[in-house]
Protein backbone atom coordinates (compact mmCIF):
# COMPACT_ATOMS: atom_id res chain seq x y z
CA UNK A 1 0.00 0.00 0.00
CA UNK A 2 1.38 3.42 -0.92
CA UNK A 3 1.44 6.35 1.50
CA UNK A 4 -1.37 7.97 -0.44
CA UNK A 5 -3.46 4.78 -0.28
CA UNK A 6 -2.91 4.53 3.50
CA UNK A 7 -4.08 8.13 3.99
CA UNK A 8 -7.06 7.53 1.70
CA UNK A 9 -7.98 4.39 3.66
CA UNK A 10 -7.91 6.33 6.93
CA UNK A 11 -10.20 9.12 5.72
CA UNK A 12 -12.54 6.81 3.75
CA UNK A 13 -13.17 4.59 6.77
CA UNK A 14 -12.84 6.81 9.84
CA UNK A 15 -16.62 7.30 10.21
CA UNK A 16 -17.83 4.02 8.70
CA UNK A 17 -15.28 1.31 9.58
CA UNK A 18 -13.05 2.54 12.41
CA UNK A 19 -11.18 -0.76 12.70
CA UNK A 20 -10.12 -0.56 9.06
CA UNK A 21 -9.05 3.04 9.64
CA UNK A 22 -7.10 1.94 12.74
CA UNK A 23 -5.26 -0.69 10.69
CA UNK A 24 -3.42 1.99 8.68
CA UNK A 25 -2.32 4.02 11.73
CA UNK A 26 0.65 3.77 14.06
CA UNK A 27 -0.06 3.14 17.74
CA UNK A 28 0.92 6.73 18.53
CA UNK A 29 -1.07 8.34 15.70
CA UNK A 30 -1.70 11.99 16.54
CA UNK A 31 -4.29 14.44 15.18
CA UNK A 32 -3.28 18.07 15.59
CA UNK A 33 -6.38 20.27 15.63
CA UNK A 34 -6.81 24.02 15.36
CA UNK A 35 -6.67 26.19 18.47
CA UNK A 36 -10.07 27.78 17.82
CA UNK A 37 -12.04 24.51 17.91
CA UNK A 38 -11.74 22.82 21.34
CA UNK A 39 -12.37 19.09 21.27
CA UNK A 40 -14.61 17.72 24.07
CA UNK A 41 -12.58 15.56 26.41
CA UNK A 42 -9.30 17.28 25.48
CA UNK A 43 -10.20 20.98 25.46
CA UNK A 44 -6.79 22.15 26.71
CA UNK A 45 -4.63 20.67 23.96
CA UNK A 46 -4.45 20.61 20.19
CA UNK A 47 -2.65 17.23 20.28
CA UNK A 48 -4.84 14.11 20.30
CA UNK A 49 -2.67 11.00 20.57
CA UNK A 50 -3.77 7.41 19.99
CA UNK A 51 -6.54 6.03 17.82
CA UNK A 52 -9.26 6.48 20.46
CA UNK A 53 -8.35 10.18 20.61
CA UNK A 54 -8.50 10.31 16.80
CA UNK A 55 -12.02 8.86 16.90
CA UNK A 56 -13.00 11.41 19.54
CA UNK A 57 -11.88 14.24 17.24
CA UNK A 58 -13.58 12.68 14.21
CA UNK A 59 -16.86 12.27 16.07
CA UNK A 60 -16.82 15.61 17.90
CA UNK A 61 -18.60 17.40 15.03
CA UNK A 62 -21.46 14.90 15.23
CA UNK A 63 -21.98 15.17 18.98
CA UNK A 64 -22.93 18.86 19.17
CA UNK A 65 -26.63 19.80 19.37
CA UNK A 66 -26.35 21.14 15.81
CA UNK A 67 -23.75 18.56 14.78
CA UNK A 68 -23.12 17.05 11.39
CA UNK A 69 -25.33 14.32 10.00
CA UNK A 70 -22.68 11.84 8.79
CA UNK A 71 -25.04 10.22 6.29
CA UNK A 72 -25.28 13.57 4.44
CA UNK A 73 -21.51 14.15 4.24
CA UNK A 74 -20.06 14.29 0.75
CA UNK A 75 -16.95 15.70 -0.83
CA UNK A 76 -17.57 17.59 -4.08
CA UNK A 77 -13.84 18.31 -4.43
CA UNK A 78 -10.91 16.14 -3.36
CA UNK A 79 -7.21 16.37 -4.18
CA UNK A 80 -4.54 13.96 -2.97
CA UNK A 81 -0.89 14.96 -3.39
CA UNK A 82 2.25 13.05 -2.53
CA UNK A 83 4.80 15.26 -0.84
CA UNK A 84 8.39 14.61 0.15
CA UNK A 85 9.59 12.56 3.11
CA UNK A 86 6.54 10.34 3.64
CA UNK A 87 3.97 13.15 3.61
CA UNK A 88 0.62 13.26 1.84
CA UNK A 89 -1.48 16.38 1.39
CA UNK A 90 -5.25 15.94 1.32
CA UNK A 91 -7.29 18.96 0.24
CA UNK A 92 -11.07 18.70 0.09
CA UNK A 93 -14.42 20.43 0.40
CA UNK A 94 -16.95 18.86 2.76
CA UNK A 95 -20.64 19.50 2.41
CA UNK A 96 -23.38 18.16 4.66
CA UNK A 97 -26.46 18.98 6.72
CA UNK A 98 -26.56 19.55 10.45
CA UNK A 99 -29.07 18.13 12.92
CA UNK A 100 -30.98 21.42 12.66
CA UNK A 101 -31.15 21.18 8.85
CA UNK A 102 -28.50 23.86 8.26
CA UNK A 103 -26.22 23.52 5.24
CA UNK A 104 -22.52 23.12 6.08
CA UNK A 105 -19.78 23.78 3.55
CA UNK A 106 -16.10 24.12 4.40
CA UNK A 107 -12.68 23.65 2.82
CA UNK A 108 -9.98 21.57 4.51
CA UNK A 109 -6.34 20.73 4.08
CA UNK A 110 -4.61 17.94 5.98
CA UNK A 111 -0.88 17.38 6.10
CA UNK A 112 -0.48 13.66 6.77
CA UNK A 113 2.84 12.20 7.97
CA UNK A 114 3.43 8.50 7.54
CA UNK A 115 5.98 6.18 9.14
CA UNK A 116 6.71 2.78 7.64
CA UNK A 117 3.56 3.05 5.49
CA UNK A 118 1.20 3.94 8.36
CA UNK A 119 -0.38 7.25 9.30
CA UNK A 120 1.50 8.73 12.25
CA UNK A 121 0.28 12.33 12.34
CA UNK A 122 -2.39 14.41 10.69
CA UNK A 123 -2.56 18.16 11.04
CA UNK A 124 -5.64 20.05 9.94
CA UNK A 125 -5.96 23.48 8.36
CA UNK A 126 -9.49 24.84 7.85
CA UNK A 127 -11.95 27.57 8.78
CA UNK A 128 -12.69 26.27 12.26
CA UNK A 129 -14.40 29.51 13.35
CA UNK A 130 -17.08 29.03 10.72
CA UNK A 131 -17.70 25.50 11.97
CA UNK A 132 -17.63 26.55 15.63
CA UNK A 133 -20.20 29.30 14.99
CA UNK A 134 -22.48 26.94 13.11
CA UNK A 135 -22.21 23.98 15.47
CA UNK A 136 -22.03 25.78 18.80
CA UNK A 137 -23.68 29.12 18.06
CA UNK A 138 -20.52 31.17 18.60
Amino acid sequence: MTNKEAAQTLFANLWTDPEKARSVCTDDVTWVTTRSMPIPGNEHSIFHEGFDAILNVANSGKQADNGYLPETMHYPQQLWLDAEDDHVIYQFTMQCKTKQGTDYLNDYLFLVKLKDGKVQRLQEYWDSKQAFDLLFGG
